[in-house]
């Protein structure tokens, strides 16, 4: 996450400038608002989701004599520096969508309301919450979720098929998975390394280092059982493991730099590489989504050759040692200085709290991006009957996938790993991570270079959040 200093603001704002919009939608630039608006920055403003928005926002202001305006904020790495833009001006929005560590500085410094009556009457709707992630202290909630990430691996059933390929199980595995696909006839690459400075390079690295069996973001509790200071934990045989594997991976990959959250999608759907880094089966659901907009014979075989996996680890440890904690929850914040936050809360409940179905057409909007956060909903007859799973049966069993064998057998496993704490949360959103794997798929600076400098950032940053955090 940011500081809560302009300065770092501005160079993540600028940092963020090049994720793509074809996925996404077009950047947003906002709109002057009446006070009386209820101002909302989304990253789920896909085309489906900007036509929901359209008819929901039309029906709310009906309903409600209460204004929208919807404004998409762009995905990880973009939406912080528009954030950070109205901060500073004293004008921040009602409510955004984003993980709660893109706004750990903004809750810890008093800037979010609690939504607890918001969140306990859509839970009367679509079951409890199913997930003890970070949202808050004590009985306090800071974040209405909307659903959950599991990290994973995903590859082309067809491609693997037609070489005789294994599903990887080691790092090794995927680098000769990947080499045997970039020396055959297939136009399609090894593996599609993110390589931007921001966002899914993040990502994907804290991911992978937890997959060699350390903690992603370089910490770990001084006392295991007391589980009050965190430390710095940061080794180098492990880091640097994962900064070579990815430097090795990035020679059967199209040009990492051009790879972020919003590409990623785009070039699986183009078949431009058969191994990547994702979540749930976000690939899946846009290739399936895009094959219907088509009508792409093509695309619907693209979509069923794609497959789930847990992420392989590294060779010198198995999956019971990964240090994979909890599937990151993305949902809504409510900001405590906007015009109208109560028309925030409002607007989530009429959308929530009205009925499974109506829960149910927000996942339909992007399918496969996110398993619900809500206990009832993947279960029920409205979420499995939707038009898209009819089509693509594969998709929802993907996502069944997700939470049942890769959430429930490969996250969790090392009780330590659990270090949720507000100074966690800010080290998530410190980008110098990204710009580490940036580094090395550049040849920028060499691994240990790489290392030995984000290891320096690392213990500033750390630091800055013991500061912070206290």
């Amino acid at each position: 996450m940011t500081r809560n200093t302009p300065n770092r603001r501005q160079v993540l704002a600028g940092a963020g400038a090049g994720i793509a919009a074809s996925i996404a939608g077009c950047l947003g630039g906002g709109s002057d608002s009446d006070d009386d608006e209820v101002h909302f920055i989304t990253d789920y403003y896909t085309g489906p989701w900007e036509e929901l928005w359209g008819e929901l926002e039309s029906a709310f202001e009906e309903e409600t004599d209460t204004g929208m305006n919807i404004e998409e904020g762009g995905m990880s790495g973009t939406q912080e520096g528009r954030l950070a833009q109205l901060i500073q001006a004293g004008e921040p929005p009602d409510t955004n969508t984003s993980t709660f560590d893109q706004v750990a500085d903004i809750w810890e410094s008093g800037q979010l309301d609690t939504v607890n009556a918001v969140v306990a009457s859509i839970e009367e709707i679509n079951g409890e919450i199913n997930t003890d992630a970070f949202l808050g202290e004590g009985d306090e909630i800071y974040q209405i979720p909307h659903g959950l990430y599991v990290s994973n691996f995903q590859y082309r059933a067809d491609i693997y098929e037609e070489l005789g390929l294994e599903k990887p199980e080691t790092f090794q595995d995927v680098l000769d998975n990947a080499q045997a696909i970039d020396e055959s006839d297939f136009d399609a690459r090894g593996y599609g390394v993110a390589g931007m400075p921001t966002g899914k390079s993040q990502d994907e690295f804290l991911v992978l280092l937890a997959s060699a069996g350390v903690s992603g973001i370089g910490l770990r509790w001084k006392n295991p059982d007391a589980r009050e200071e965190l430390e710095v934990q940061f080794p180098e045989k492990e880091v640097t493991t994962v900064l070579q594997y990815m430097k090795d991976l990035a020679e059967y990959s199209p040009d990492p730099t051009s790879i972020g959250w919003s590409e990623s999608l785009s070039q699986w759907v183009q078949g431009q590489y058969a191994q990547c880094y994702h979540l749930n089966a976000w690939p899946v659901g846009v290739a399936a989504q895009t094959a219907e907009a088509e009508d792409s014979d093509a695309l619907r075989g693209l979509a069923e050759a794609t497959q789930v996996k847990a992420y392989p680890t590294w060779e010198e440890i198995d999956k019971n040692e990964n240090w994979l904690s909890a599937p990151a929850p993305d949902g809504y914040h409510i900001f405590a200085g906007g015009t109208n936050p109560d028309g925030a809360k409002e607007w989530f409940e009429w959308l929530y709290a009205d009925s499974m179905e109506r829960t149910v057409s927000f996942y339909g909007t992007d399918p496969g991006r996110f398993l619900p956060t809500y206990a009832d909903v993947l279960a029920s007859e409205a979420f499995q009957n939707q038009d898209i799973f009819e089509a693509h049966p594969h998709l929802l069993e993907k996502l069944e996938h997700c939470q049942d064998e890769i959430w429930g057998n490969h996250y969790g496993n090392v009780d330590e790993a659990n270090i949720s704490s507000p100074e966690s949360l800010y080290m998530q959103r410190q980008w110098f991570y990204g710009e580490m794997v940036n580094n090395v798929v550049t040849d920028s600076m060499s691994v240990q270079e790489t290392y030995e400098w984000g290891l320096g950032q690392l213990e500033d940053a750390f630091a800055d959040a013991q500061e912070q955090f206290g």
